[in-house]
């Protein structure tokens, strides 16, 4: 046909011709050579689909080399396109290139050592049957042609000879660059002077930059440098070396040599610890030794033999030296003797023969002893010379002592040999065999006795003796005649007795339950009687006088000595002004205590607090000296407490926790302010049976029951109890009214008084309590006690309770400790 057919084919070394179409996907065997052809064209033999191709165009060559796929155009051939640009020499191929001829375009695939040929667009052949019968689609394994012979040129020789012109203009540029870079290298370059020292056979600089150099002078740029020197015999010197911008500069570097070898002998061949300039360096036999060149101390130690030390010199780079040690024995031979002979030999400790023996000792001072059985032990020490032999003088063996074993009844015997004090027996002593000596044996309350002892050289005697005791007479006399009598801590009957004792020192003892127990120490007499009166106080008599009835402060302040006992506290419902707070509890007061008479006087309290200020209320000044101190707080009167405890010589009942004071636990006998149920018990209960006022248990007030808010402080109170007087419009003396049946003033009248106790309200049915001291958490203080500022009846009652936290014009104290 006259058109050409616009496709390509595929050609293989087989002959077979494929027709590249639409989407079709050539894989290239790695074996084989492949050659793109172009149809130039086509004969139809009128006989259907048959065709003959009359011209084709050879466009490239494709094949495998050495694992990389490439692509060779055809001599003379520039109509092939490698990625847009026309193909005019070898080219290797990667993948997604792609390789255009006309409208064909062909996309190389490459995954590994896999490539494959995928076809995006492709003008099919159509056949003039096309036109006057129908399409016909040409078969193409119909298709044959003949194979082509191909070599594939060295793709340095596969250059186009079109080009060969452009590669010369290449290679000038090239040149010129160069000489450019060069100019500027030279430009930038540092003179460095390298020295080596002793003087290197090879010396290398690498680097990122080029290097030049003459002799010992390098040319280079700025920048880190490898520089490595070598000498025979030494070690390989490789160091980083640093070029700056400075020229003309020296570096010098040292070789070190490579270490010599040193072999060590040690003859005889013993096990002997080698030491090389002071450091350990193994015991023989030793593998030779690598040391640096130069001369080392070397020291030989063997035990028994005497340290050797010697200067060896090490050559160069493996050169062997041998050291040989000859070992000299550090022992020299000793000769003993004995009379008589026969004695053991020991040196320093070691047991080395009999008498008479000679034997090798070590060198240096020894310990010898002789022993011999009947004969007393021989030591000395003696200096042995090595090499130099030693023959001691035969030792004079003496008898050895004999052993006395002494024992006495009773034990505890002195003992004397010869009038000379030895111990107390039982004892064992060491005596001069075949002489008779003298033993002598005393006790106290005991009759002396002597005995004359021989012993026998190195045999044990046993001598036990009894002693005699001698008796004295005690009697004993003791009130009340029930009392138990105790001697030495044994219990020997009634205490009215007459004894018959050792003369020796005794202990008596008179015992009686509910009594102190009385010792006396007695030493009876012989022939004599001893008399031992005895009369013993009852622990509650003792207790008595160590507290008294009545004890004073070291401020004068008289206290009153108070038993306990059980109490109720709080008030019926029934009764008349009973508050919510006053519910009935039981109380236990175990503890005797002691309570002011009286309460704390302003005077009392400024000599603790010397600025302290009671004021006045309203026109009722409050000041007087010898009047209840007020205006107090609580925590005042607690320190107060401890003031007073410190001037008596007394442990403070109050410790600081948490910010505030409170009792010290266990409470301590300090003086403190009375806990609540003191207080009751002392006001309430001072006759046994309880009060309701201070006065008694009903009303009206009588005559001078105490200091009440009353007519007199009609103008500075306003309200007041009617029809009673008392003299005073304001606080009063503590002593100015009659104390109650125990001796105390102001209880429930004059001031309200702090007590130790934080205020709670305690429900009905409380649990019995013992030696009370208050609740341990709260904010304000309970008040027991009318004052002359109350004027009503149901605060005058003294199971009233009131509280607070600050000081108040009719609020004092008192102080109260326990006994003991």
């Amino acid at each position: 046909h006259a058109d050409p057919h616009p496709g390509n084919i595929l050609l293989t070394p087989e002959g077979k011709m494929a027709l590249l179409d639409f989407g079709m996907v050539v894989r290239i065997e790695p074996e084989l050579r492949y050659k793109l052809v172009r149809l130039m064209l086509a004969m139809s033999s009128g006989r259907g689909s048959d065709v003959e191709v009359v011209g084709e165009e050879t466009l490239a060559h494709l094949a495998w080399s050495e694992g990389d796929l490439f692509v060779q155009p055809a001599d003379g051939v520039d109509r092939l396109l490698c990625n847009g640009s026309p193909l005019v020499a070898s080219q290797w191929l990667r993948d997604g290139d792609r390789l255009t001829a006309g409208e064909t375009r062909i996309v190389v695939r490459l995954d590994g050592e896999e490539a494959r040929l995928e076809v995006e667009s492709i003008a099919r052949y159509r056949a003039t049957a096309e036109h006057q019968t129908g399409s016909v689609e040409p078969d193409a394994e119909t298709l044959w042609i003949r194979p082509a012979e191909y070599t594939p040129r060295p793709i340095a020789a596969r250059v186009s000879r079109r080009r060969r012109g452009r590669w010369l203009s290449l290679l000038w540029i090239v040149a010129a660059a160069l000489l450019v870079v060069a100019a500027s290298w030279l430009w930038t370059a540092t003179s460095l002077r390298i020295e080596v020292e002793p003087t290197a056979d090879r010396v290398a600089v690498s680097g990122a930059s080029p290097v030049l150099h003459w002799g010992s002078r390098y040319l280079l740029r700025p920048g880190t440098y490898r520089l490595v020197a070598a000498r025979d015999g030494y070690r390989t010197l490789e160091v980083d070396l640093e070029v700056g911008e400075v020229s003309g500069e020296t570096r010098s570097f040292q070789l070190e040599p490579l270490p010599g070898r040193l072999a060590v002998v040690v003859e005889p061949q013993v096990a002997a610890t080698v030491v090389i300039d002071g450091e350990p360096a193994g015991e023989t036999p030793l593998e030779p030794l690598e040391l640096s060149p130069g001369e080392h101390a070397v020291e030989i130690r063997a035990p028994g033999y005497q340290p050797f030390s010697a200067i060896a010199s090490v050559g160069l780079a493996g050169a062997l030296t041998t050291l040989t040690a000859e070992l000299a024995v550090d022992a020299a031979p000793v000769s003993f003797a004995s009379r008589p002979a026969g004695a053991t030999v020991k040196v320093d400790g070691r047991e080395v023969g009999r008498t008479p023996v000679t034997h090798s000792v070590a060198a240096g001072g020894r310990r010898i002893d002789w022993l011999l059985s009947g004969y007393k032990p021989q030591s000395r020490r003696i200096d042995v010379v090595a090499g130099q032999p030693l023959e001691l003088p035969p030792v004079e063996l003496a008898p050895a002592d004999g052993n006395l074993l002494v024992d006495s009844e009773p034990r505890g015997a002195s003992v004397t040999i010869e009038g000379e004090y030895r111990g107390s027996t039982p004892l064992e002593l060491e005596l001069e065999p075949g002489r008779e000596i003298e033993l002598g044996l005393s006790k106290a309350g005991h009759e002396p006795r002597t005995e004359r002892v021989r012993v026998a050289a190195g045999e044990s005697t046993m001598l036990s003796l009894e002693l005699a005791p001698i008796y004295g007479r005690v009697e004993v006399s003791a009130e009340p005649a029930a009392a138990e009598l105790w001697i030495d801590g044994e219990r020997r009957g009634a205490a009215n007795q007459v004894l018959e004792l050792p003369v020796r020192p005794h202990e008596i003892e008179v015992r009686l339950s509910g009594y102190r127990t009385e010792r006396r120490q007695v030493t009876p007499s012989a022939g004599l009687v001893q008399r031992v009166v005895v009369e013993l106080e009852s622990e509650a008599d003792v207790a008595a006088a160590r507290t008294p009835e009545v004890a004073r402060t070291a401020a004068g302040q008289e206290l009153r000595l108070l038993s306990g006992g059980r109490y109720r506290l709080g008030a019926s419902r029934r009764e008349p002004g009973r508050r919510a707070n006053e519910a009935f509890r039981e109380v236990e007061l175990g503890r005797r205590f002691y309570l002011a008479t009286r309460e704390v006087t302003n005077r009392e309290f400024r000599e603790f607090q010397p600025g302290h200020l009671s004021g006045k209320h309203r026109s009722v000044s409050l000041e007087t000296d010898h009047h209840p101190a007020v205006r107090v707080s609580w925590e005042d009167a607690a320190r107060y407490c401890n003031w007073l405890s410190e001037r008596d010589s007394l442990p403070p009942a109050y410790v600081r926790r948490d910010g505030r004071l409170v009792l010290a636990q266990p409470v301590t006998t300090g003086y403190r302010l009375p806990t609540e149920a003191e207080w009751a018990r002392a006001a309430r209960f001072p006759e046994g049976a309880a009060l309701k006022y201070p006065w008694g248990s009903s009303l009206p007030i009588p005559a001078g029951a105490g200091n009440f808010g009353d007519a007199d402080a009609e103008s500075v109170l306003g309200l007041t109890l009617p029809g009673y007087r008392d003299g005073w419009p304001g606080t009063s003396p503590p002593e100015e009214f009659p104390p109650n049946a125990l001796g105390l003033h102001g209880l429930g009248d004059n001031v309200s008084e702090w007590v130790n106790d934080l205020y709670s309200i305690y429900g009905v049915g409380s649990p019995l309590m013992r030696d009370p001291t208050g609740p341990t958490e709260g904010r304000e203080h309970v008040i027991r006690g009318a004052s002359w500022m109350d004027t009503a009846a149901t605060q005058l009652r003294l199971s009233y309770r009131d509280h607070g936290d600050g000081p108040r014009p009719d609020v004092g104290f008192r102080i109260a400790r326990y006994a003991e």
